[in-house]
């Protein structure tokens, strides 16, 4: 009579593995505490078990802590030049507000001027002056156009002849924006601001270093630049020009992403770098300006001056005419070489709050 194999009997030493998992030794010893009536295992909760387990899990802390980077000068003079410039930025921020806050109420009391000092109204040409300067935020249609770097800014392909300006071939470059800008005001833009950033005829489209700077403020990608004026009309006239081609290779050839929306109702804010600084009197029309008062008409602003009793006649010269002169605070010219037209029906200001 043979004997029934067992399945797993070529399998010795898994079995043995998990029906005796315990060592032979440590069997042993078990066996002999249990024979002494001591339990077949000591137990976790000893006291030196507590004590070897809280010293383990110190040295761990103490080797955490040693492996982590020391800071050094550097490290701590970085860190209080970027604590200064969040600071200085967000003093910079509260400022802007203030100064257009305080030039509203300026522009109300010269208003109020005007229409207390007996001569003809004014307002009207203020505003168109404004307009023109860049000075006051508009609103009405137009397109937005949003860049942005490539998702891989390590992208293929030969520079060429773009002008890079030591930018990635697959970051959106200062150059990049003037070609495109300047497109746009050949298409017909009224007003362009990118990244809330207000394009007039005495801003500058730059770089420093990897960064993009507006009127020496740096803008962050992506970069989005809204434009002013008839939208259908602006896309028919940029995607066929120069300017659109080259939005075209940058998308394809470099991978730049690009979009391009319409919209009834943008809004770009005032240029608040503009301001006063040469005027020079003009001629008041005869019959048309009270005794006393001079006209005073600029770039950016007009209002009336009270002539003062026994002033010189040179205050104001008879029969000469003086034209209105304004100069930019920088006195630089935009590099990208265009100015702001006068406003179609479509654009209303909006006078800023």
């Amino acid at each position: 009579m043979t004997t029934q194999r067992r399945p797993d009997e070529s399998m010795t030493l898994l079995t043995t593995m998990m029906e005796r998992p315990l060592d032979a030794g440590y069997q042993e010893a078990a066996d002999r505490r249990a024979a002494a009536g001591l339990p077949r295992a000591t137990s976790t909760r000893t006291v030196l078990v507590v004590v070897l387990a809280i010293l383990t899990g110190f040295l761990f802390a103490v080797a955490a802590q040693s492996l982590r980077p020391k800071p050094t000068a550097a490290a701590a003079v970085k860190k209080e030049l970027v604590t200064r410039i969040e600071a200085l930025q967000k003093h910079g921020t509260e400022q802007e507000a203030r100064v257009a806050a305080l030039g509203k109420q300026v522009q109300d009391f010269e208003a109020l001027s005007l229409q207390q000092s007996g001569g003809p109204d004014l307002t009207a040409t203020i505003k168109d002056l404004e307009v023109q300067a860049a000075a006051v935020p508009l609103k009405g249609p137009g397109v937005t156009l949003t860049l942005d770097d490539a998702a891989s800014t390590g992208a293929d392909g030969n520079a060429g002849t773009r002008p890079s300006s030591g930018f990635q071939e697959g970051r959106v470059a200062s150059g990049d924006l003037q070609i495109i800008v300047n497109g746009l005001w050949g298409a017909g833009a009224e007003a362009i601001s990118i990244n809330g950033h207000r394009l007039s005829s005495t801003a500058a489209i730059r770089f420093a270093g990897q960064a993009i700077i507006v009127d020496f403020r740096p803008l962050s990608r992506p970069y989005v630049i809204t434009a002013l004026g008839d939208p259908q009309g602006m896309q028919q006239l940029f995607e066929p020009s120069f300017a659109g081609l080259y939005l075209s290779q940058l998308t394809d050839q470099y991978k730049i992403r690009s979009v391009m929306a319409a919209s009834d109702s943008l809004t770009v804010p005032g240029d608040s770098a503009a301001r006063l600084e040469v005027a020079e009197p003009l001629r008041p029309t005869v019959g048309s300006t009270a005794p006393g008062t001079t006209s005073l008409q600029t770039g950016t602003s007009t209002s009336t001056r009270s002539s003062q009793s026994g002033g010189s006649p040179s205050d104001s010269p008879s029969g000469t005419s003086t034209s209105s002169r304004a100069r930019s605070s920088n006195g630089t010219s935009s590099s990208t070489d265009q100015g702001t037209g006068s406003p179609a029906s479509p654009t209303s200001q909006e006078n800023p709050s």
